[in-house]
């Protein structure tokens, strides 16, 4: 109540300035719900929960230190709710365990929300920095620190057995791709999710609780608004385009080539074949001409080549590219209504020659040469003479017209109104096979001698100003701006942009927290309806506070017509959850076995079976060309396909097929342990 309250006042205050619209009047919150339903015993203990025990007793106060908990994030959120833990006693008693993780360090900018750092900490863990200082704010508090992320290559540290020893998962991470992971993993193990998150002075949280409610991944959020791609390509007219064209340049340069040919220096069988069954012939060629460009700059490897790219990828996109463009729409062209074509939104770009005594185009270089480097291993220059002379000294490579097909916005608005995809910018060629066949026996001798290693990619950090990364950004969007006249920013604003940094504030974070922290008592007096248990929705901007009871978990049933399968689908079982799953635990089988096991268990006609992305047997291949697979043991053939080691004594499998009438089916996911 103090934390819900303390967020709550201290915005309020802020409101005096005249920013938001204040409570009128008064305001009312009671969580009356969550107070034991029967008698406790209230007598005080002499000690520091006393108070606590006045209202909930004694019982849930013992409750409460047994309990086996884990956080994902010690940001803003964790930091409030590590703070919660350690004053409310959950985990402080016997047997009871918090665990934080967190792989980010503490950085400047987080100091102003992340309340339990201070700026000595600066470059520490964070969930080692917020467990230890929950410690002394609470000596008994019993709490464990990790420093890995929480993704499918750590389940060997967060494996079955962790998983299973919680009482329930609290999520305090910054981004939906991880909260779905955990979520995923609540599910699978059938554990309670207290999922919270803030956007400035809005705040949500969610209470999931197992074969109850539905889980977080049940609901979507709105998609984000996005640039279209014409815009960002050729037609840009506001700086955020800029930006967003920068930052997608980061990462198709330095972050995704890279790992590209990482991936293909780890497995060039392997890797080979994946792109040829993801893309097409000429999509494969290109992303192995990349590879080989990659590849033969980290033999030379020197950071003088490393300038001549930079130099190159400058002429490319500020003097060439915008050249062709002016060809195909010269500046007094007219669009097919005979209106001026650069008119309204669209700019008519102009191309910039290199000047190595310009600081912008300087900037460019350094930046960009050293996140070349970066990916080549080599030594960097952070000198910018040293760099302004290795410029000067290459001349660049002389402008070439090509012919280039550009889509128009009101074109690309055209093909989206008619449902049609975007179309290829350049037609494949007729020789991409025997191109792709060479490229192959070019990278084989390119690759000999290269250690392992060398290769890097450039993860994008936002926090880290001498990494080269919003430099990079900042450089390439003003140039782009400088192209198309657009006003400048600097690199304060590219980094908010870029980084998609929304400020978080401390008195939401504090509010939304201590709403949470109420649902924590709820849980463990073992409340067995969602009557008690509340969903919030509040932006204390416009003192909007709305409490939901959670939503009734989705059941899956039979439908007469299903559009994708163009007939009527079974559910089996009728009505089951996401929660639900279903064991087979007769030891290590093969395919025919498997299969048998349905028919004679559940008489249906297993045809399909995957596991994750892999697809395991399939038998409508054509040929039968699975049939092969039917003697053979399932973990086997995972094995092989996959090419990744089996962590676990079982696999998570999805099954596809007809009942006894021939109708297709859909069920829960098989535990297959094999075992």
């Amino acid at each position: 109540m103090s934390a819900f309250f303390g967020g709550i006042v201290a915005q309020e205050i802020t409101k005096l300035t005249g920013k938001y619209q204040p409570i009128k009047q008064m305001m009312h919150y009671d969580c009356f719900e969550s107070l034991p339903k029967s008698e406790v015993n209230r007598a005080p203990r002499g000690c520091r929960y006393d108070d606590q025990i006045r209202i909930y007793g004694q019982e849930v106060q013992d409750k409460l230190g047994k309990i086996h908990t884990f956080m994902v994030g010690a940001g803003a959120l964790g930091c409030e709710y590590v703070k919660g833990f350690a004053m409310m006693g959950l985990g402080c008693g016997e047997g009871g365990l918090v665990q934080v993780t967190d792989n980010d360090n503490i950085e400047v900018s987080n100091l102003n929300r992340q309340f339990l750092f201070r700026s000595a900490n600066v470059g520490h863990s964070k969930s080692e920095t917020a467990c230890r200082i929950g410690k002394e704010m609470n000596p008994d508090f019993n709490v464990k620190a990790y420093v890995s992320l929480v993704a499918p290559n750590t389940e060997n540290t967060f494996n079955d057995e962790f998983w299973e020893s919680l009482d329930f998962v609290v999520n305090a991470v910054d981004n939906v791709k991880a909260r779905h992971y955990v979520d995923g993993r609540c599910v699978w193990y059938e554990k309670p999710l207290l999922e919270s998150g803030t956007l400035g002075t809005k705040a949500n949280s969610q209470m999931v609780i197992p074969h109850k409610t539905q889980c977080y991944s049940d609901s979507q959020d709105p998609p984000e608004e996005s640039i279209p791609m014409c815009t960002l390509r050729n037609f840009p007219n506001q700086i955020e385009h800029c930006i967003e064209w920068g930052r997608d340049q980061f990462n198709t340069l330095f972050t995704d080539r890279a790992q590209d040919t990482i991936s293909y220096l780890q497995d060039p069988k392997k890797f080979i074949t994946q792109v040829r069954q993801n893309t097409t012939s000429s999509g494969a060629l290109s992303q192995l001409q990349e590879i080989r460009k990659v590849v033969a700059l980290a033999a030379e490897g020197s950071f003088a080549k490393c300038v001549e790219v930079a130099r190159d990828l400058f002429d490319y996109h500020y003097d060439h590219n915008i050249r062709d463009l002016k060809s195909i729409f010269p500046d007094d062209h007219k669009d097919q209504h005979g209106n001026p074509f650069w008119s309204g939104p669209k700019r008519a770009p102009h191309p910039i020659t290199f000047n190595a005594d310009d600081d912008l185009h300087l900037n460019y270089i350094i930046a960009c040469a050293n996140l070349v480097a970066f990916n080549l291993g080599v030594d960097q220059e952070r000198n910018p003479e040293a760099v302004r002379a290795h410029a000067k000294a290459y001349g660049g490579k002389p402008y070439v017209a090509k012919q280039i097909k550009v889509e128009t916005p009101e074109e690309a608005k055209a093909r989206e109104a008619a449902g049609q995809p975007a179309a290829a910018m350049e037609a494949p060629g007729m020789n991409d096979e025997a191109d792709i066949a060479n490229l192959v026996e070019q990278l084989a001798q390119l690759t000999i001698g290269l250690p392992q290693g060398k290769i890097a990619a450039a993860d994008f950090e936002k926090d880290d100003d001498s990494n080269f990364h919003i430099a990079f950004i900042t450089a390439s969007s003003n140039l782009r701006a400088r192209n198309y006249k657009i006003k400048e920013a600097d690199f304060h604003k590219t980094k908010l942009i870029a980084g998609k940094i929304i400020p978080a504030i401390a008195t939401t974070t504090a509010m939304i927290t201590g709403a949470v922290t109420n649902e924590i008592f709820k849980f463990v007096q073992g409340f067995d309806t969602l009557e008690p248990f509340k969903n919030a929705f509040i932006n204390l901007a416009v003192s909007l506070f709305l409490f939901s009871e959670p939503d009734d978990v989705k059941r899956t049933k039979s439908k007469e017509y299903d559009p994708v399968m163009c007939g009527p689908i079974r559910a089996i079982p009728e009505g089951y959850t996401c929660y639900d799953k279903i064991t087979v635990n007769s030891g290590s089988m093969s395919f025919q076995e498997f299969m048998d096991h349905f028919k004679n268990t559940m008489n249906l006609d297993v045809s399909m079976v995957t596991c994750g992305n892999v697809a395991l047997y399939n038998a409508y291949m054509p040929g039968g060309k699975h049939a092969a697979r039917l003697p053979q043991k399932i973990e086997t053939v995972y094995a092989e396909l996959s090419g990744e080691p089996l962590q676990r004594k079982y696999l998570v499998l999805e099954l596809g097929g007809g009942d006894a009438e021939g109708v297709d089916f859909m069920m829960p996911p098989i535990k297959y342990v094999f075992a």
